[in-house]
């Protein structure tokens, strides 16, 4: 049975409001990120933020997964109950594999 994330969807929110300056109290776990002005650019920066907070990689491709909080907080759910590993300090994950030499 897949993760559906509620246990994480509090810390999502928290990370959102956060990362892009929103109100909480004007958003829910179901507001679409492209309401609040999230643009793919800056879902990158909040995969990169969750990586970095979790410690653990996520692979890029979850990113079309991440519309809103609900979707963010299931991505990561199912990425720590499929054995995400702790990744050693640095870049994330995507960060990593698509560093420009």
């Amino acid at each position: 049975m897949a993760a559906d994330g509620s246990e994480y969807v509090d810390e999502i929110k928290a990370l959102v409001c956060e990362t892009f300056d929103v109100d909480p109290d004007t958003i829910d776990e179901n507001t679409p990120f492209a309401e609040m002005g999230v643009d793919s650019r800056r879902r990158v920066r909040l995969l990169a933020t969750v990586e970095v907070e979790f410690g653990i990689d996520i692979d890029l491709d979850e990113l079309d997964r991440l519309v809103d909080i609900r979707g963010a907080a299931t991505v990561l759910a199912e990425a720590i109950d499929a054995g995400a590993k702790p990744r050693k300090r640095g870049l994330p994950g995507f960060l990593r594999r698509n560093r420009l030499s």
